[in-house]
């Protein structure tokens, strides 16, 4: 696989992570970003291209630049999820310690 191909499949991957973000679909996003996170392992592993050329450059950059767009709006997401995952929490919580102070009387 060159680089370019590795680079595009972890941009596939990202995409895929993004979709799985919009949808909710929390275990399959890690699932995935396990997955990109070892193939990026693997690039790093590989380290620069010896005979790369301008235009390898030039798609690895464009790349980048859609997978940092991708885990930007991601994040954005998951970060709207951790609010309501706290708020579950912190209703869960009050909830049994209600319970707890009725039970003791």
């Amino acid at each position: 696989m060159s680089a370019l191909q590795a680079y595009e499949d972890a941009l596939e991957l990202t995409e895929r992570m993004l979709s799985c973000a919009r949808s909710a679909q929390w275990d399959r996003l890690v699932e995935l970003e396990k997955e990109r996170g070892a193939l990026l392992e693997e690039i790093a592993r590989r380290g620069p291209d010896a005979g790369h050329v301008a235009a390898d450059r030039d798609g690895k950059r464009r790349i980048l630049q859609r997978m940092i767009a991708c885990d930007q709006e991601i994040a954005a997401l998951t970060q709207d999820w951790m609010g309501e995952l706290r708020q579950i929490l912190n209703s869960v919580d009050t909830r049994q310690k209600l319970e707890r102070a009725y039970a003791a009387r």
